[in-house]
């Protein structure tokens, strides 16, 4: 499975608001460029992606991380 730091990047990145996630991506960096990346990152999906396809993609990473392979 997933470390779980990058599990919970993971969530927040999908289902968190934006102060949530970049505060996770700033425990783990204190580089502005990541944290300025991140931010924009996070918005594009937020502004794109509707809740359906949050689930979708978040169903697909549960399967990667039940697989016996992962």
């Amino acid at each position: 499975g997933l470390c779980p730091a990058l599990d919970r990047k993971v969530e927040l990145f999908f289902h968190g608001n934006l102060k949530d996630y970049l505060q996770h991506v700033k425990a783990y960096t204190n580089n502005p460029v990541i944290v300025e990346e991140a931010e924009r990152m996070k918005t594009c999906v937020d502004s794109n992606l509707t809740e359906e396809d949050k689930t979708h993609i978040t169903n697909v990473i549960e399967r990667i991380k039940a697989s016996p392979y992962c």
